[in-house]
């Protein structure tokens, strides 16, 4: 099987490109800024918009299965280009990265409408799928550390099953080789919950040691910061932050587990295997 990983240059799409590589699926990688300097080995790129028709046509074809790793403000409407190309090729299998919150519920927040509709574009295509609805992953502790200094944002008072990306891309990696898996709505969650102050707290106590205390900005602040500067990256993070001081996680992760296996990584393991 070969294939198509589209966002490929993502840190989330990494850790999958290495473990389907294990197993022996030809791969070909695209993205815009996708380069063979992010990874061990020599893989088929191709560079590319998901936005550009042509781009996508000569990025699909030949290939068997595509994995899709996006985060955008109009994620759906790519999703939608995806499809059609895919049903054009006779892409066979198509798996996506999406959320733990995404539901009907939560599509007042854009982001989640976002997620939901590309999830929905996919189901309706007839193509075989598998959608990973993953929680907060470790690798996201490090966006909070900057200069020497951690800063949570927002209270984040609900707890979330935290994940390591390369249990995600194991999961991702067996999925593919099992039949039996398709067309399922696996909830990619971590065994243990925590909040996230509490992780991050953690997380420097390990890492960085001279760290000493965690401090807090409110998602009102940061907004009124991001207007001020005119930056538009920090008022998505304010928007996103204050979206999961309002939403729980939700999911089962039953049948993840029974058919996928538990995830393995601790924070402990996490920071000795970055390191």
């Amino acid at each position: 099987m070969k294939v198509l990983i589209i966002g490929a240059g993502g840190m989330l799409a990494r850790p999958v490109v290495q473990e389907l590589d294990k197993q022996g699926y030809q791969l070909r990688l695209f993205s815009r800024n996708v380069n063979q300097s992010m990874f061990l080995k020599d893989y088929e790129i191709v560079n590319g918009d998901v936005f550009n028709t042509d781009d996508l046509n000569k990025a699909i074809k030949g290939c068997d299965a595509i994995h899709i790793n996006l985060s955008l403000d109009d994620e759906a409407t790519a999703v939608q280009n995806i499809v059609k190309i895919a049903l054009q090729e006779k892409i066979t299998l198509i798996s996506t990265i999406s959320g733990s919150s995404v539901s009907k519920k939560n599509r007042w927040f854009p982001m989640i409408d976002n997620k939901f509709r590309a999830e929905q574009a996919i189901i309706q295509s007839g193509i075989p799928y598998l959608i990973f609805r993953a929680s907060w992953f470790f690798e996201s502790l490090d966006l909070l550390v900057r200069d020497g200094k951690a800063t949570m944002i927002g209270k984040q008072n609900n707890p979330y099953h935290w994940i390591a990306a390369k249990d995600y891309a194991r999961m991702v990696s067996t999925a593919y080789k099992m039949p039996d898996t398709r067309n399922k709505i696996f909830y990619v969650l971590g065994q243990e919950s925590f909040l996230m102050k509490d992780l991050l707290k953690k997380y420097c106590e390990i890492q960085y040691p001279e760290i000493k205390k965690v401090n807090t900005i409110s998602t009102r602040m940061l907004k009124f910061i991001a207007v001020l500067s005119k930056n538009k990256e920090l008022k998505k993070a304010a928007e996103m932050f204050g979206y999961f001081e309002k939403t729980k996680e939700i999911g089962d992760t039953q049948e993840t587990y029974s058919l996928l296996g538990k995830p393995e990584t601790s924070l402990n393991d996490w920071v000795y295997s970055k390191n």
